[in-house]
């Protein structure tokens, strides 16, 4: 199953340090606009690709602002076809900025657990991501491990429950969760990033499965 998909990881160059380093500098931006039809009413194109695009050709982790011009790049006849009035693009630019920590959260834990090695195989594809709600799979003892990363809050737990019932399990996956904290355990600059912390946890769920089947 996992050979119909790339593995992105494999594909970025940079280390989980070097992300760091490149965020620790970076400023994050957060406005409290939320257009209605932005945020429920309409579809938009995904930002995830553009984020990884962006990584894996620049080996470079983009700024909030490069990001949404990259993704507004990417997606430049949607836009041109979907004529949108500024009130909308403003509400698209703020919902991207308020999901840019997390995409970058979310790469720098991937390359973290593949870099410990921990694990026999650590593997992200952003379309299994988007597809199937999968943030990374890991196999360890002949299993292959889903597992659903997201930030240990009531709300969070409420988008979870309706995710389980979106997506279909794919067959040789045993699918766990991984709650975090949303100030993840390491600071830089004015990212919270996941790391030992959440490292551990993740292998005290693997190793409970194993120990439970």
């Amino acid at each position: 199953m996992l050979s119909d998909y790339p593995n992105h990881l494999d594909q970025i160059k940079l280390s989980s340090k070097q992300i760091e380093d490149q965020v620790q500098v970076y400023d994050l931006i957060f406005s409290r606009i939320k257009n209605r039809t932005v945020e429920w009413g309409m579809q938009f194109p995904m930002f995830i690709p553009s984020f990884y695009e962006y990584v894996i050709e620049k080996n470079s982790i983009p700024s909030q602002e490069v990001f949404f011009n990259q993704y507004l790049g990417d997606h430049k006849e949607w836009f041109a076809q979907n004529k949108l009035s500024g009130d909308i693009m403003e509400g698209l630019k703020a919902r991207a900025f308020r999901t840019y920590p997390s995409v970058v959260r979310d790469v720098h834990f991937a390359l973290t657990v593949k870099e410990k090695r921990c694990f026999d195989e650590v593997f992200y594809n952003y379309n299994l991501d988007i597809e199937q709600g999968i943030d990374l799979i890991i196999g360890y003892a002949s299993k292959l491990y889903a597992v659903n990363l997201f930030t240990d809050t009531y709300r969070a737990y409420q988008g979870r429950r309706k995710k389980k019932y979106r997506h279909k399990n794919l067959e040789g996956l045993n699918y766990v969760d991984l709650p975090v904290q949303f100030k993840g355990s390491k600071e830089c600059g004015k990212f919270y990033l996941y790391y030992d912390r959440e490292l551990n946890d993740l292998k005290k769920i693997v190793k409970d499965n194993q120990n439970n089947t």
